[in-house]
Formats: C-alpha cells, structure tokens, sequence
C-alpha cells in the first residue's frame, strides 16, 4: 500500500521528468536518440505505476465515501485515467522510430504538447483537490 506522501514525491518525479522530455522532443535529430528513448520508457513506467497506484491504494477508500461529491469526483479522476493511459500507450509507440519525417516530427511534437499538458493538468488537479480529500479523510 502507498502513502500520501510516497503518492507525492511520485507526482513530483513525473513532473521533472514531463518539464525534461518537454524540451528534448522539440528536436527532431532526438528521434530514436537511445537516451530519449530511455527518459520516454522511464516516464512512462512512472506514470503508468501512478495511475496503477491510484485505482490501487488511497483512492479506492475514497471512492466508497458516505459523500456523494466525493465519490463523483474520485470516479470522474479515475474515468479519465483510462483515456489517458490509451492515448498514452500509442503516443509512446510512435516516438522511439527511427527517422521520421518533417511533417511527422510536427505531428508528434503537437501530440507531446497535448499529452505533456494533459499528465501536468492532472497531476495539477490530484495536488489540489484529490490529496485534500485524501487527507480530509484520513485525517
């Protein structure tokens, strides 16, 4: 079982590692660069183990909660953790290929933007308002 806290240092780590890759995919020369790669699959790991951990631990005690808005907003955090985790999956394939070109190199860098910022968002969202809950009810 995950804490609170271990729940937080993860997220902090996605961070950096988004901010990182963030950069690194604004250069089409980095395609297929091994050490990218490497940064891409450890990001994916910590992010699918998060999302993993989430349905997991904490989360599962809140969605069972006497109250209504609570449970509707664990539920609505947990439904978009399966969008996510597809549109993730697909996008991850596609960039570790050798040699892409300009105009593919436009389309998965418009891709790492959305994606970047839908991970950011929502470990944006679990900072504020799923941890509270947690601690509200832990507390």
């Amino acid at each position: 079982m995950y804490t609170l806290d271990e729940l937080k240092k993860q997220n902090q780590e996605i961070t950096q590692l988004c901010e990182v890759l963030a950069v690194l995919v604004e250069h089409a020369h980095l395609h297929n660069n091994p050490v990218v790669c490497e940064l891409m699959s450890r990001f994916k790991e910590k992010v699918w183990l998060h999302l993993v951990f989430e349905d997991n631990t904490l989360y599962q005690e809140l969605a069972r909660h006497d109250d209504e808005a609570t449970r509707r907003v664990v539920q609505e955090f947990h439904d978009s953790a399966r969008a996510l985790k597809k549109r993730f999956s697909t996008y991850l394939r596609r960039w570790c290929q050798p040699e892409v070109s300009d105009s593919e190199h436009e389309d998965l860098l418009r891709e790492s933007r959305e994606i970047f910022n839908l991970i950011r968002n929502r470990v944006q969202y679990e900072d504020e308002h799923i941890f509270p809950l947690l601690e509200r009810a832990n507390g």
